[in-house]
């Protein structure tokens, strides 16, 4: 494909995207800006790649400002996916886009090819794939065709796109993102604390759920943490910013009301004691005695923790007597017992991305759930939810976008180097944390989840690869 070509594909592509969101209400004003610097970007440097006398310091010149608009891509995500409508989207589908302009035309990062790339990361790569060709399979064996039921699974499918784009970043500027990750926190703390009135009101949504915002608001509080490791210095200042970032994320769970959120915590500081082994026992000790005195003030004296306990316990009594099956739990478990039922009818490809629904209504007449029941969007679980629709085949699909990049991240984790170390356990924490919550909600039901996924494990693998590959000019 000729150079002109490409450049029209590319600007074209991501203008027409930017500005169709505009035009519908969906994109703001902030969002839509941002959009016209990556496509100028790429048009710039493909423009130099046009010219008749370009030569290598052109190029280097130009992938320079490339690497400036990848680099400001990722900060607005980090700092304010979580904050602004449609941004996680738009931002998303530009580094999409953008790395795909950057494959075709041969573009190198640091050497490397986009062969070459994959040949390295294929696995990962596929695993992100998986979830997409499980709803082609459901398609093709049930005969049930809805085009939107490609649409949340062609986001992960993508993955690789965005992961090649951000190897054009260099370690230093990797590690400055670190500050629109703390940013990010503080933000979205900002945003919650105002939407539930300062924790008075348990609001259901604005673009995001509470629950789920609060989850991965409190995994931008805990990279932030984990990113003391990469830090050589003992700059107070900085430590502090780090630390006020997780406290960021700790209140946000604690103001979601989320049983499902606050089982993630104690996950994140064992992985958090296994990374940072660096720092000396003492703070450690020091770190824990903090908590477990949150801990202990929170159920004392936050009565939103003691009540969601007490109405735990009550659910039970009631789900197990039969005098009240409807309530938090007691649907819960409903729909944990007719997902299972649902599955086994339809083992091999489930019942069908978009006919959830209709098979909850199904077991309501057969009065294997209440008919309050059948009215929720999802299973509250995420690998039963997965089962329904697509089968065993998607549950093989969200093991392997799970497991594949955990395995990758735990092999790193007890690195003797404490930047390798400390980038895999915030990707260990990225997947155990979706992995945890899993268990009591579905978090990729929600399109934020998929970008930031994605996003975070190409982070991760990224800082990692350039850590050992700097490891290896110094040795």
């Amino acid at each position: 494909m000729e150079r002109g070509h490409l450049h029209a594909l590319a600007l074209s592509a991501q203008t027409f995207s930017i500005e169709k969101a505009l035009k519908q209400g969906t994109c703001p004003r902030s969002v839509y800006l941002l959009g016209w610097t990556c496509p100028l970007a790429v048009r710039g440097l493909l423009d130099d790649l046009g010219k008749s006398n370009f030569n290598a310091g052109h190029l280097e010149s130009s992938l320079r400002y490339l690497k400036y608009f990848v680099a400001l891509l990722f900060a607005f995500f980090f700092a304010f996916a979580l904050v602004i409508d449609r941004s996680a989207g738009v931002t998303y589908s530009l580094m999409v886009l953008t790395g795909m302009a950057t494959a075709a035309l041969g573009l190198r990062p640091e050497g490397w090819s986009f062969p070459s790339f994959l040949r390295k990361y294929w696995m990962v790569s596929l695993s992100m794939a998986l979830p997409l060709v499980a709803v082609l399979i459901n398609q093709l064996v049930t005969g049930h065709y809805a085009s939107r039921a490609y649409d949340a699974q062609s986001r992960l499918a993508l993955f690789l796109f965005m992961f090649w784009l951000m190897l054009f970043l260099p370690l230093e500027y990797l590690k400055q993102l670190q500050w629109p990750i703390v940013l990010g926190a503080m933000l979205t703390l900002i945003k919650m604390y105002v939407l539930s009135d300062g924790g008075n009101d348990r609001y259901g949504t604005d673009f995001i759920p509470i629950i789920i915002c609060a989850h991965m608001g409190l995994l931008l509080g805990v990279f932030g943490m984990l990113s003391l490791g990469w830090t050589h210095s003992d700059s107070r200042l900085v430590t502090f910013s780090k630390l006020a970032g997780l406290c960021a994320g700790l209140y946000m769970a604690y103001l979601s009301g989320s049983r499902g959120v606050w089982m993630t915590i104690p996950v994140y500081a064992a992985i958090s004691s296994m990374a940072l082994k660096h720092i000396r026992r003492s703070y450690k000790l020091a770190a824990l005695g903090v908590f477990v005195v949150i801990v202990a003030a929170s159920l004392t004296f936050g009565h939103s923790i003691k009540e969601r306990m007490i109405a735990a316990q009550v659910d039970l009594q009631q789900y197990s007597a039969g005098s009240d099956k409807d309530t938090s739990l007691g649907t819960r478990l409903q729909l944990w017992n007719g997902s299972w039922v649902l599955f086994k009818e339809h083992p091999l490809v489930g019942v069908g991305i978009d006919r959830y629904q209709t098979a909850l209504e199904e077991l309501a007449d057969r009065k294997i759930i209440t008919t309050q029941a059948a009215t929720f969007p999802h299973s509250h679980n995420e690998m039963l939810f997965m089962m329904v629709r697509l089968g065993s085949m998607g549950a093989l699909a969200l093991l392997a976008i799970y497991l594949v990049p955990l395995w990758m991240f735990a092999r790193q984790c007890r690195h003797t180097d404490r930047e390798i170390r400390s980038s895999a356990a915030m990707g260990l924490s990225l997947v155990a944390g979706f992995m945890v919550l899993g268990l009591v909600d579905v978090v990729f039901l929600w399109w934020e989840c998929y970008p930031f996924y994605g996003i975070g494990i190409a982070y991760c693998l990224t800082c990692i690869l350039k850590r050992q590959q700097q490891l290896q000019a110094n040795a």
